[in-house]
């Protein structure tokens, strides 16, 4: 650490906005220049600087912290002497927090100049559940914080207010996922790249958050540090890396058009139910315009046609599935496939879905086997089953020596369920969200390898599309054969204007429309 310490960085990038804010004021813009001081009036430095006795407290022990940590840093001996009997807990005297406490080096050059985030090691980018940051930056002295007697939330920080936010907004799995990762990101936007606590967060941090959503995953290396201290590899890792590892990141890729404007319409959801709540005192994204602009070559979004796949590309997936071993790998990809692609369920339906939602139902003189789809809002929706589809679930069951369909004992067991069950039992075995989709994009990476040679474009087709692509692929083809009423009812939509942005004209249409216009 000794040879990589840095003097002349912005003194914003070791200490809080605050500290380094006066000091700039007082014409003290790097460590240098503050150690200059030191030395030019060791009695009086901090009077002259305009600095309290605990901020002059404080300034010493962090100087003093990073020396014994390595650091080449020296200062006048009395002022050495007191800043080492500041570390005594006897000592009695009041130290404010003036570092940056959740991370242990901000900055480090490498020989090209360039700034990299050194954060401490598995306390720098965390989830929320797992973030603690100092006093100083957790929201309880927050710039823009009201009343404590008018505030309707019983919290003291930002993060006991995120959590309540999250609360109110119900018990959906992917709503709560979707809003946790949205304030997740703005909070370690807030701490890290400006460090200040969200109630602290003005109108000016609010629209660089914006702006910085817009380059992150997109920017050269050297275009990106003339605006902003971490590095994008410090914010961007692998997709559905596990929450509690250390390797999690906030981000997995740069943010398309529509993803920007989920992130900014759920933050400004979080900031006025905080300023409604009496939490803050204002709402820094009221100035701000709500529009999202489209970056160069996005243009309009692609419509949920072209996000589904072809008779023939589904042709090759059913081929190399129907070349698997029947065994549990490729039972329990036949039921992924009858309840993503066949019945149109959504990922989240597809994980909650248990044994007791299939059933038989009486339909005029006939009986018929039913499935009771738990969507969004709790919303029931129920769907006929084949014969075909009920015994490859049938199947699959048995082969996990579970209890066929129809009995009790069996109603609360996940339709598909993970391998690694340990002790959780047969009701507990169900895959997470991960799961599937590692479930899901091994196979098709397969199926993608397979059909690469013959046809690169399918393949490309195959490696890029998701668990969504399922529940689209079952929309599109089903719009063919039955009415959008009906599509809209089995796909579970609240409005039929989200059915129809399936239905695309015929491109054979297209074409021959076109070789009639004359040049």
């Amino acid at each position: 650490m000794a040879s990589d310490f840095d003097f002349d960085l912005p003194l914003n990038q070791y200490f809080l906005s605050e500290v380094a804010e006066h000091l700039e004021s007082k014409g003290i813009n790097c460590l240098d220049d503050l150690i200059d001081a030191m030395y030019g009036d060791p009695e009086r430095w901090a009077t002259r600087l305009d600095l309290s006795k605990e901020r002059s407290n404080g300034i010493l022990s962090w100087l003093y912290s990073k020396k014994l940590g390595g650091a080449p840093i020296d200062f006048p001996p009395v002022l050495e002497t007191r800043a080492r009997d500041l570390s005594k807990s006897y000592y009695g005297q009041k130290v404010e927090d003036i570092g940056a406490p959740l991370w242990s080096e901000i900055n480090k050059k490498q020989k090209t100049g360039r700034r990299l985030g050194q954060p401490l090691k598995n306390s720098e980018i965390r989830p929320l559940e797992f973030l603690t940051p100092p006093k100083a930056l957790d929201g309880s002295s927050g710039t823009n914080r009201g009343d404590r007697q008018d505030c309707a939330l019983n919290v003291n920080t930002d993060i006991e207010a995120i959590r309540l936010w999250l609360k109110a907004k119900g018990t959906n799995a992917n709503t709560q996922a979707a809003y946790r990762r949205e304030a997740e990101r703005f909070l370690l936007w807030c701490l890290l790249e400006k460090r200040v606590a969200l109630s602290s967060a003005r109108l000016e941090e609010c629209s660089e958050y914006l702006k910085w959503l817009e380059m992150i995953g997109r920017e050269t290396p050297e275009n990106w540090q003339k605006s902003w201290i971490y590095p994008q590899e410090t914010w961007i890792g692998p997709k559905n890396t596990p929450r509690e590892s250390p390797d999690w990141k906030p981000f997995n890729s740069s943010l398309a058009y529509t993803s920007r404007k989920a992130a900014s319409t759920i933050v400004r959801q979080l900031f006025s139910f905080l300023h409604k709540t009496g939490y803050l005192k204002f709402n820094p994204f009221d100035q701000i315009p709500a529009k999202v602009r489209f970056l160069p070559g996005e243009g309009k979004p692609k419509e949920f046609a072209d996000r589904s796949l072809s008779p023939a590309q589904w042709e090759e997936i059913e081929t190399h599935l129907a070349q698997l071993p029947l065994d549990l790998v490729r039972m329990r990809l036949e039921v992924l496939f009858v309840l993503g692609k066949e019945l149109g369920m959504r990922a989240s339906e597809m994980i909650n879905a248990r044994c007791g939602w299939i059933e038989y139902s009486r339909f005029g003189d006939e009986e018929t086997v039913v499935i009771d789809i738990v969507g969004k809002g709790d919303k029931q929706r129920r769907l006929p089953l084949s014969s075909e589809q009920v015994d490859k679930i049938s199947r699959y069951l048995a082969a996990r020596k579970r209890p066929p369909l129809f009995e009790p004992a069996g109603k609360d067991v996940p339709l598909i369920a993970s391998f690694r069950i340990g002790n959780k039992g047969a009701d507990k075995e169900g895959l997470s969200r991960s799961g599937l989709y590692i479930v899901l994009h091994t196979f098709l990476e397969e199926v993608a390898n397979d059909v690469r040679k013959k046809n690169p474009r399918d393949a490309a087709k195959l490696l890029g599309s998701s668990l969504h692509w399922l529940r689209h692929t079952f929309a599109v083809a089903s719009l063919e054969v039955m009415p959008v009423n009906v599509v809209q009812t089995a796909m579970g939509h609240a409005s039929v204007n989200t059915t129809t942005r399936y239905i695309s004209p015929d491109q054979t249409e297209v074409l021959e429309g076109f070789k009639k216009l004359k040049s």
